[in-house]
């Protein structure tokens, strides 16, 4: 009984084993009926929208192929039997599922790692590196990433030699295909060799979730380091792509659950110093674009970007809108990528520090030398500034003052 993983008219010919498919870096098709899992990338529908597709898809390659098999019947009668693989990537994506709500509880947990430890005995691969990617014409950059099984210094390594990798090259040529990349093939650069040789690599396979329109994207390599590994074939690499498309849909979620714990809180986004938005897009952009009706794209607008470049609170008075910049050390342990979290401007984001700590005492009912004994300044300093913070919050009495404090 042929399996619908080895569909020939998703694996092209070129690709079929051994004869050809190791002359230069290959992409293989994905099975068109499991790319649906790529639609939540443009649900518009926030964290519950993302979450509920991750949740439906856990039957979804199934169905797939019981219907495969439906449509087959009279050619392959009897009970139909999944196969071990089949059977393993639903528990996979199960198991992901549940790791993604995991996270919600510990910020510690990287839900990338645990999913691929998962994916190991699927795929028989030795060791992995994934992380977040921007495509940049003809050059790809990689703000974030961790290792599986690697030394931390292969992303730094990888950096220097970027430009000359056939894998990364023929992913931006052919996006939403799977590439391979073999040790003993014949086309090869310098850079490649040194860094196979470097980590001991030998069969190389890389798969990214493919967001058209978008920049950005989310990667998986994974790599095998025995020169008598076996070939991967198509089904291992559909099961890659179909997984690294799980793999995104739980971090997108699971950074929407988190993004919407904040009180007050409108957006909160993870971009590249370049202002490129790798989480967090999908559920903000709704709220970005009645701030700045003409922005569109993954490119935020110009005053945020350069707000990114100085970690700690901008004020946006004209626009009305506060934005807090901090590093985001949670999409890989090498990271770049900055936390942006915006939320409409109160009046009391208009005060200085230390007129917010003025206004608080006075609040209280405290008169301006109780307030400076407090504050160790003096009563008239405490007057001059009292007046700066009724003239910013546009109130005249300590009622309004206390109301304005209390809200």
């Amino acid at each position: 009984m042929n399996s619908p993983f080895r569909n020939p008219a998703a694996v092209p010919v070129s690709c079929q084993p051994k004869r050809s498919c190791h002359t230069h870096p290959v992409v293989i098709a994905v099975l068109p009926r499991l790319q649906v899992f790529r639609q939540a990338s443009a649900c518009q529908q926030g964290g519950n929208g993302a979450d509920a597709l991750l949740a439906a898809g856990t039957n979804l390659v199934t169905k797939a192929v019981h219907g495969y098999y439906d449509k087959n019947t009279t050619l392959h009668p009897g009970p139909v039997h999944v196969t071990s693989k089949l059977s393993m990537f639903s528990q996979f994506v199960v198991d992901l599922h549940q790791a993604g709500r995991r996270a919600d509880k510990d910020a510690d947990f990287d839900v990338a790692a645990h999913a691929l430890e998962l994916l190991r005995p699927l795929l028989g691969f030795d060791c992995a590196w994934y992380g977040w990617a921007r495509f940049v014409d003809d050059r790809t950059t990689v703000p974030a990433s961790s290792t599986l099984g690697l030394p931390e210094g292969f992303a730094p390594f990888w950096s220097t030699m970027a430009s000359q990798d056939l894998v990364a090259t023929a992913l931006r040529r052919d996006r939403g295909k799977v590439c391979i990349y073999d040790r003993g093939q014949p086309r090869q650069t310098d850079e490649m060799a040194e860094l196979s040789e470097r980590y001991g690599i030998r069969k190389w396979a890389s798969a990214m979730h493919n967001r058209p329109g978008r920049s950005t994207t989310f990667f998986v390599s994974v790599y095998r380091t025995r020169c008598h590994d076996p070939h991967w074939d198509g089904e291992d690499l559909q099961l890659l792509q179909c997984a690294v498309d799980h793999m995104f849909l739980a971090l997108q979620a699971a950074f929407e659950r988190r993004s919407a714990d904040g009180p007050g809180k409108r957006a909160t986004l993870a971009v590249d110093e370049a202002g490129f938005a790798h989480l967090g897009l999908d559920q903000s952009q709704g709220f970005l674009r009645t701030i700045w009706p003409g922005w569109n794209g993954d490119r935020l607008p110009r005053p945020l970007r350069q707000a990114a470049l100085h970690p700690g609170i901008h004020l946006f008075e004209r626009e009305g809108v506060a934005v807090s910049c901090r590093e985001d050390r949670t999409a890989g342990r090498q990271s770049s990528l900055i936390r942006l979290e915006l939320s409409l401007l109160s009046k009391l984001d208009r005060l200085s520090p230390r007129e917010r700590e003025v206004a608080n005492v006075l609040a209280t009912g405290a008169t301006h030398k109780q307030a400076a004994q407090v504050l160790g300044s003096a009563p008239a300093t405490i007057r001059n500034q009292t007046q700066a913070i009724y003239d910013k919050l546009g109130i005249r009495s300590r009622a309004e003052l206390a109301s304005a404090v209390r809200r």
